[in-house]
């Protein structure tokens, strides 16, 4: 019995994951038709540093994502401050992003932030909002705007930020993005990464 519980959990959040990652990549896209090409490069270089640097981004993508969320959305200030990492380790700080400017609950019940940090247009999802675990790698995953391209990738691609047994570092669960996308586990590439959750 817990091991169909598990892999029920497992699906779910799969499935979550997929709907989010399509909604927000739709949303690139179309900021992209409205603000011109080369996102990646416009609302990054020579501005100030955080969140301010990216405000008209930040407001025409929250609009567009607003279009594809049928059924309703607000913004929020506070959020995330009862995390864990992908370790389950507990953490202060999500992902170092910080509620600045405010996170979109779109009326799926997610929760969605763009924040400009390190030289990068950072979107940070939760795909199910205030439901547990509220931990990355499971429900909580960020996203960059691609440095070469305006095309939605995950922070990293390095597996040692995925790892089930590190208990030291925030960063910890910033490269399990990556490696829901292509559905695949970081320490065992025979086994599906949704399915390789530890509940």
């Amino acid at each position: 019995m817990p091991a169909i519980v598990a892999n029920y959990r497992s699906s779910v959040l799969e499935s979550q994951f997929k709907k989010s990652y399509s909604i927000l990549s739709q949303a690139l896209i179309r900021t992209k038709e409205e603000l011109g090409e080369n996102l990646h490069q416009t609302y990054v270089p020579n501005q100030p540093e955080g969140w301010a640097g990216a405000v008209e981004f930040r407001e025409t993508y929250f609009k567009y994502l607003q279009n594809l969320s049928s059924g309703g959305t607000s913004q929020m200030e506070n959020f995330g401050k009862d995390w864990k990492s992908f370790s389950g380790v507990k953490e202060s700080s999500l992902l170092g992003l910080g509620a600045m400017p405010g996170y979109l609950l779109l009326a799926d019940g997610s929760y969605v932030t763009v924040l400009k940090n390190n030289s990068r247009l950072n979107i940070l999802v939760d795909i199910n909002g205030k439901k547990f675990p509220n931990r990355t790698g499971y429900d909580i995953f960020l996203f960059v705007v691609d440095t070469d391209q305006d095309k939605l990738v995950s922070w990293s691609k390095d597996k040692s930020l995925c790892d089930k047994d590190l208990k030291v570092s925030g960063f910890n669960g910033r490269a399990c993005t990556y490696f829901a996308m292509i559905n695949l586990n970081p320490a065992d590439k025979t086994r599906k990464y949704f399915q390789s959750l530890q509940w």
